[in-house]
């Protein structure tokens, strides 16, 4: 759409390169915008001039522009604005720039941030980023954070970063997190431990605590991964949370984490056929029959991740 308003990219660019210099704070950081949704290579040195404006709308804006356009050549310049910018607002963006380039070279001062930056948005931003470049060096900065941050929010996130990296000796400080006092936290780890790929592994005895935890949600993430694992040994666990639990979407995840572990008891089916979910009672049926696949069946993601 922003393309056939302005006539084509061609023609687009570089009116809205030269309005970059406009006296107006507004109009300067609205090309910045239209030139980030139309991320054309030319733009990119213009855009990264504002790096310095003194306006912090048009520096947020221009470093936005700058992280939607498919160039690492502008990282050092973005590692500089995470690091030396005195707006929390623009090292959040520079973050998520960094982030969505997926910079590789930028993991060392995402670290940094992630351990020293004042600002808590900015902070959880760099967890985010750290996970969705999947570089292994981050792994200690993001098991600090979890182990040590004030703030609910940075920990959840890099929780769910290493749920994202999938590294295995990310599995004990994950199954730490279990523990952690937020349930948004513990619902997360939950669902990180799921990610883990470790089909038969053994599930976390503070996995297995979550299966009676005060939120529905993280229940439900629990079973989930619970479900993913594989685990046997889990199968009494669950069936002991499935005789309580009286929430549907959990009850339904408890099924299929039982049924996932290999359970084989006619009673605890047969006890399910009398549920008065009809969805429960189809379980029950096709686990009678030996049936072990469950599609559509729930799929906790966590909370929404950050971006600016």
């Amino acid at each position: 759409v922003l393309r056939q308003h302005f006539g084509g990219v061609e023609t687009a660019v570089d009116p809205l390169i030269r309005t970059l210099r406009d006296p107006s704070v507004d109009v300067r950081a609205n090309s910045a915008w239209a030139l980030g949704r139309i991320e054309n290579g030319r733009a990119l040195k213009p855009l990264t001039g504002l790096f310095g404006d003194d306006a912090e709308k048009v520096r947020l804006a221009a470093v936005s522009a700058v992280g939607r356009m498919d160039s690492t050549s502008a990282v050092p310049l973005l590692i500089r604005v995470v690091r030396q910018d005195n707006s929390p607002a623009v090292r959040r963006v520079a973050v998520w720039a960094l982030g969505n380039l997926e910079a590789r070279e930028a993991v060392d001062a995402l670290s940094e941030t992630l351990a020293h930056d004042a600002d808590a948005r900015v902070r959880e931003m760099s967890a985010w980023a750290l996970g969705n470049i999947e570089d292994h060096r981050a792994i200690p900065a993001l098991t600090a954070a979890i182990r040590g941050d004030t703030e609910d929010r940075v920990r959840e996130t890099a929780v769910w970063s290493l749920g994202n990296m999938g590294d295995h000796s990310a599995i004990d400080i994950l199954a730490t997190a279990t523990g952690d006092r937020s349930p948004n936290v513990r619902g997360t780890a939950a669902w990180a431990l799921g990610q883990m790929d470790e089909h038969g592994a053994k599930a976390p005895a503070g996995l297995l605590r979550l299966l009676r935890d005060e939120s529905a949600d993280t229940r439900l993430k629990a079973a989930w991964a619970l479900g993913e694992l594989e685990d046997a040994a889990a199968l009494p666990a669950i069936r002991d949370a499935l005789k309580v639990e009286t929430n549907d979407d959990v009850r339904r995840g408890l099924i299929r984490a039982l049924m996932k572990s290999g359970e084989s008891s006619q009673t605890t089916l047969t006890q399910l056929l009398s549920s008065s979910d009809p969805q429960v009672r189809e379980a029950a049926v096709r686990g009678i029959a030996g049936a072990r696949s469950f599609d559509p069946w729930p799929w906790p993601w966590p909370r929404p991740r950050p971006f600016p």
